[in-house]
């Protein structure tokens, strides 16, 4: 029987109502990408904001950590618990420790006047009513001046001198004052009321110290009969190479090193200690830095190249959150403080260990927020991130299921009754 027009036109309709497969499949998968639009198979630069703040002081086989906010409280206790410098790393003020013990002003102030090898020495001698050194006449008057001036003396390596009457004497290492109380003890007895002056009249090659590593001019710079501190020799040898915070010096003396940073000894006048002969100061060029992930501006390492770096200096620098990706309100700062900071700061049941990972927040969205992030210092290995918004993941889901319609778009178009199908 052969289909009527009746039929064809009905069989015609049927066909136009059926959905095509390719356009049904894209439709049929579309409930299993909404299902896994809040997965993690998409990707990210790092944890989100909502997982930080869900996992802080969780243990799970690994380190916890702390969250604190960037509020007035915590700027305030900062002050108090800062490490010193403030801009050094409370780890890294524990690698300090372990390998230079800080605090130069412990070597105590050298005397530039101690008696060294090479240095020329004068002794003067008084004598009352003469004596061994100015004899009397017969009539019982003294024969020439009350005074006697011994041949000056260059101390040899040995260290002593040698003065009538009383012998060879220890000079190496004391201070004239020493010399002269020991000199007129052991002429006591011989002559009449002995007085005796001791200067050193000049320095030859015995007066330096040795400056050295990251200075303009290395060199061995003499230490005045006035005294020079550790200001004065650096400063002879060039300065340093590297600006002041990023400068550590070591002071060695009698085999005891002390080391600070460069800046702390222009700020504390205890650490700008009187030098010695025969010590040793080295300077070491210590660069410092913070990270910087996450969807901010510029992504890598920061140099710390002012002294006092806040955290809202730090988001400038590194060109702060992404305007079209970034949350406002998750910019984090990680870092590692002491536990006595913590427990200050009202944290408790803390893991064991001295020293423990800390994430602060930041929130930028409140005014408060920039005030509070001008008075919070960033320190040497400080990682800044900025965590994504929420709608970041929305925005890269979209763009996933736009490439994978895009075949089937094409498709369409390709079927369309435009095309003559």
């Amino acid at each position: 029987m052969k289909p009527t027009h009746k039929n064809r036109a009905l069989g015609g309709s049927a066909l136009a109502q059926r959905p095509r497969t390719s356009q049904l499949w894209p439709v049929a998968l579309l409930p299993v990408f909404l299902t896994l639009a809040g997965c993690t198979f998409l990707p990210s630069s790092g944890p989100s904001g909502f997982r930080i703040k869900a996992e802080a002081g969780q243990i799970k086989g690994l380190p916890t950590y702390e969250l604190l906010q960037v509020d007035q409280s915590t700027v305030n206790i900062l002050k108090q618990f800062n490490p010193s410098p403030p801009y050094i790393s409370a780890e890294g003020e524990k690698k300090a420790a372990a390998s230079l013990t800080r605090g130069i002003e412990a070597l105590g102030q050298g005397s530039a006047q101690a008696i060294q090898p090479g240095d020329v020495v004068h002794v003067a001698i008084f004598e009352s009513g003469g004596g061994l050194f100015t004899p009397l006449t017969p009539e019982g008057q003294s024969s020439g001046s009350p005074v006697t001036s011994l041949p000056a003396q260059k101390v040899a390596q040995q260290g002593d001198i040698t003065v009538p009457y009383a012998g060879r004497v220890r000079a190496l290492g004391r201070l004239p004052s020493d010399l002269e109380s020991e000199i007129t003890r052991m002429l006591s007895g011989k002559t009449v009321d002995p007085q005796v002056i001791v200067t050193v009249a000049k320095r030859e090659g015995g007066d330096l110290v040795s400056v050295g590593g990251d200075v303009k001019s290395p060199a061995q710079v003499p230490v005045s009969l006035a005294g020079t501190r550790l200001v004065d020799a650096i400063t002879t040898a060039g300065g340093s190479t590297a600006r002041p915070h990023q400068a550590m010096v070591a002071v060695t003396r009698n085999g005891v090193t002390r080391s600070d940073s460069l800046q702390e000894v222009y700020n504390a006048q205890a650490k700008n200690i009187l030098l010695q002969p025969g010590d040793t100061v080295l300077l070491s060029n210590r660069p410092l830095s913070y990270l910087v992930f996450g969807v901010g501006g510029r992504i890598g390492n920061q140099p710390i190249e002012i002294e006092d770096l806040s955290l809202a200096q730090a988001i400038a620098l590194s060109g702060g959150p992404d305007d079209n990706r970034a949350n406002p309100s998750t910019v984090f700062v990680f870092r590692k403080e002491s536990r006595r900071f913590l427990e200050a700061a009202g944290k408790t049941s803390l893991p064991p260990g001295g020293l423990l990972p800390v994430i602060y927040q930041l929130q930028l969205q409140e005014p408060q927020g920039f005030f509070f992030a001008n008075n919070f210092m960033i320190r040497d290995e400080d990682i800044l991130y900025y965590g994504a918004a929420g709608s970041v993941g929305v925005l890269k889901f979209m763009s996933l299921l736009n490439a994978f319609f895009a075949p089937a778009r094409s498709g369409l178009s390709l079927t369309s009754p435009a095309s003559g199908f």
